[in-house]
């Protein structure tokens, strides 16, 4: 029994040190509980949370397992698994143990709240409103719950939603002023179009914490920032320090290549953006092979007799409202704009880049696959039946009216949605489809400069890679364009930016919606945008990224030799 108490008054002592930053006392102290007890499971947790704390991952992993033999059902550790795996990218691994630690206690609220959040990474509005709005109705008080529950908010559809996420966070910097906050204001606030106000909160979140890299990187993409110098010099110490994680080195090496970009020095700014690139390419570690059996398998499944076989005819195609206009190409082709455009008409409703689609197709995603998922995927086709085709719609169509019951149009504007066309129309034989296509190099180079959230669209990051997919997207394009012809409306960003009023015309007229001039004044209408291009649609047109390539063209000889 002494021994006992002993040792709950030993961890007692390094859960206090541990709670108050000082790390190292804690973790000397769980360590020598562990010697006299190696099986104590809270210990064993509290040690991996301390190495999850310093960002030494695969440490904390080993302690979660440990205590995971101990207590294989505990809710806690199932938790703490959970957010290993998200904290690695791993994400349907993640997904599993939170769902497994919601199981053995629905109401254990650091779950919901990591399910809640899990969601929002993902940008899935409704699962993570779901989880975010439970948290909140089992303990409305806890700060994590109310910022999740804001975060919900400002990646919903809905009108409103993010003013209403705009008031919480405003709300609770009163209390908690921190680096973390002032992020998301600034987010929710870019959202919602207001760049001065988020540029002004990133600055407050830098102010806050100097090393923080998020408030870096979204400073660096702003168009309202002036890089300082001080600034660029932390941070380029920052990217040689050993303990870096690949992901906020990278995210700190597109900071620099963006901030000497804006500063015109392009030869310092062109070492930065083949670093980023290198540490993004090395983390990721993208597979063309796998690409390329996947889009081959996609053109091989869908022949226009496997499409006419299975296309539903029935009459919700033409008469449904809202209808879907799906808005695809590559990303970086034009496609915010082409919804800016259109969502500026008095008839559509902006959706915005939308997963359903890809939820409904059952496909997962729609990158970086891998032999595994082509086979589950083509195995789930070969099951579907009429009468689930039918239901998967009337799914689809409730997300749409979910979104805006009153528009007659709403834009769907995931760009990869083209690898889904054969699907597309499928359920909606009448669907209007826009392919957004951009000068090859100008798109590439687009990709080559942006990082994306975490690991998706990890084609991007290696020139002869980007290069061959991109060929490979053109590829499959055209074996849609030869089965649906004219069904699909081409928008060439090149014609679009140097004859607005002729191509946008055009893009009406191919929707079937009547003239209305406030379509050239796109930039003017007022609608949340999540994109990388948020700041872009919020101007008129210009040509600044036409052949912007050319200033780095002696870095780029891989992309263009790729390209040919």
């Amino acid at each position: 029994m002494k021994t006992q108490n002993k040792l709950e008054a030993d961890f007692q002592k390094a859960f206090n040190y541990h709670v108050n930053g000082n790390l190292n006392r804690a973790q000397t102290i769980y360590k020598e509980i562990l010697k006299k007890s190696p099986s104590h499971f809270d210990t064993l947790r509290h040690l991996g949370i301390s190495y999850q704390d310093r960002q030494m991952f695969e440490i904390a992993e080993r302690y979660y397992l440990k205590a995971y033999k101990v207590n294989p059902k505990h809710f806690s550790i199932l938790n703490n698994l959970g957010t290993i795996k998200f904290l690695q990218f791993k994400m349907d691994e993640a997904l599993e143990f939170y769902k497994s630690a919601f199981k053995a206690n629905p109401k254990y609220v650091p779950v919901i709240n990591n399910i809640s959040s899990f969601y929002h990474r993902l940008m899935r509005d409704e699962e993570c409103m779901k989880f975010s709005k439970l948290a909140l109705s089992i303990e409305p008080d806890n700060l994590t719950t109310k910022v999740n529950y804001a975060k919900a908010l400002s990646i919903s559809n809905k009108r409103n939603d993010s003013t209403e996420a705009i008031k919480i966070f405003q709300s609770i910097l009163k209390n908690h002023p921190d680096a973390n906050n002032y992020k998301n204001l600034a987010t929710a606030y870019r959202n919602a179009g207001n760049l001065e106000s988020s540029h002004d909160c990133f600055v407050k979140a830098l102010e806050c914490d100097p090393n923080d890299t998020g408030a870096f990187f979204n400073l660096s993409a702003s168009k309202l920032n002036k890089p300082q110098e001080k600034v660029l010099i932390n941070f380029e110490k920052r990217l040689k320090l050993p303990d870096l994680v690949y992901s906020d080195k990278g995210a700190i090496a597109f900071a620099l290549y963006n901030s000497y970009n804006k500063l015109k020095n392009y030869d310092k700014a062109g070492k930065f953006l083949l670093s980023g690139n290198k540490f993004m390419d090395n983390w990721i570690n993208t597979s063309l092979s796998d690409e390329e059996k996947f889009l081959n398998e996609i053109e091989k499944i869908f022949t226009s007799e496997f499409i006419n076989k299975n296309r539903l005819i029935s009459k919700v195609n033409n008469d449904s409202s809202p209808k879907p206009i799906f808005i695809l190409g590559m990303p970086r082709s034009g496609t915010t704009l082409c919804e800016q455009i259109l969502s500026s008409h008095s008839k559509v409703f902006g959706g915005g880049e939308l997963q359903n689609f890809v939820d409904v197709s059952e496909i997962g995603q729609t990158t970086n696959m891998n032999h595994h998922h082509i086979i589950e995927y083509k195995n789930k086709l070969k099951a579907m039946t009429k009468e689930l085709l039918e239901k998967k719609r009337t799914q689809y169509i409730k997300k749409l009216i979910s979104i805006n019951s009153n528009a007659e149009f709403v834009t769907d504007k995931l760009p990869h949605n083209f690898v889904l066309i054969g699907f597309i129309k499928i359920l909606f034989p009448y669907a209007k489809i826009i392919y957004c296509k951009r000068d090859k190099t100008d798109n590439c180079f687009s990709l080559f400069t942006h990082k994306f959230v975490d690991k998706s669209h990890g084609y991007c990051y290696n020139q002869k890679i980007l290069g061959k997919y991109y060929k490979l997207h053109e590829k499959l394009m055209d074996h849609w364009l030869k089965i649906f012809k004219n069904e699909i409306y081409i928008l060439n960003h090149e014609k679009l930016i140097n004859s607005q009023e002729k191509y946008t015309r055009e893009i009406l007229d191919y929707c079937g919606l009547n003239w209305e001039p406030r379509c050239l004044e796109f930039y003017k209408t007022k609608r949340e945008v999540q994109t990388a291009s948020n700041e872009q649609v919020r101007e008129p047109i210009n040509k600044k990224s036409v052949s912007a390539w050319k200033k780095y063209d002696k870095i780029l000889e891989p992309l263009k030799k790729s390209l040919i």
